[in-house]
């Protein structure tokens, strides 16, 4: 195990630490982004992601022997007191683990080269909470990617990290993705785009959703643009009690997703 090495506030790791929380040019810059709490650790260890460095608060003895029996053989491994902790955190009551991690920057052409059956895609979502629990949504409903338009939350941002769950290691996740790129791939490739609307034509649980599909949804406030809607096979749409109008992205995406997951097991039976 990697000895472990105390380091104050003025160290250059704990300023670069604090800066990868904080901006997302940096990040892009470095390539690096910031992972909180071991349980997000542990996720990253268990789907193949080894961190680059391991910062712990002093006494923390548990997850030091955690590292230790994670064998990261060249991730190094940095002790933090409670003021320097506090100071790089971005929560006001932060973990007592922090990882920087590479990040896992795919392509769209990775993902649609790969014969994708099942997209989720997020348009201009600016909530990092919602970008967060549509990634692990996705996941959960066993999609094969997640894209997000150009205009959406950066996907390293560590509130989307902290809201997927450690979903972020498990399925491909693309960001700033054109829409014009995304709707003449979804084209060439016979994949059906379907947006979900408050007004949609087709109710999500009478439509076929056993193809080739990408689900959309769009701007917490906005919805899906008339430009995009305009190039969308279909707009479908949750039933709701009257005057209720519309569910958060997320909670929408969440719906028609496990019926698509419904609709497969079914006809695989």
């Amino acid at each position: 195990m990697p000895a472990m090495v105390a380091i104050s506030k003025s160290n250059r790791r704990v300023r670069e630490l604090r800066k990868l929380l904080r901006n997302s040019r940096y990040r892009d810059e470095t390539k690096t982004f910031v992972i909180e709490g071991q349980s997000l650790l542990e996720e990253a260890a268990s789907t193949g992601n080894a961190p680059i460095d391991v910062f712990v608060e002093e006494n923390e003895s548990s997850f030091e022997a955690e590292i230790e029996r994670r064998n990261f053989k060249l991730t190094k491994v940095w002790h933090l007191d409670a003021g320097t902790l506090k100071f790089i955190a971005s929560t006001q009551n932060p973990q007592p683990i922090l990882a920087t991690m590479p990040m896992m920057d795919l392509e769209f052409h990775e993902v649609i080269g790969a014969s994708p059956r099942f997209l989720v895609v997020g348009v201009e979502i600016s909530d990092p909470g919602n970008a967060g629990t549509i990634i692990r949504t996705a996941a959960a409903a066993g999609a094969d990617g997640v894209v997000f338009s150009k205009d959406s939350v950066d996907i390293f941002n560590p509130k989307v990290v902290r809201a997927s769950a450690g979903s972020i290691f498990r399925i491909p996740v693309v960001r700033s993705v054109e829409m014009k790129e995304f709707f003449q791939n979804c084209n060439r490739n016979g994949i059906a785009t379907l947006g979900l609307c408050g007004k949609g034509e087709f109710q999500y649980d009478t439509y076929d959703l056993d193809q080739r599909v990408a689900l959309l949804v769009g701007n917490e406030s906005r919805g899906l643009k008339s430009q995009v809607r305009g190039q969308l096979t279909a707009e479908i749409s949750i039933p709701m009690e009257a005057g209720v109008e519309s569910l958060n992205a997320a909670s929408a995406l969440s719906i028609v997703s496990f019926e698509l997951r419904r609709q497969r097991a079914s006809n695989d039976d």
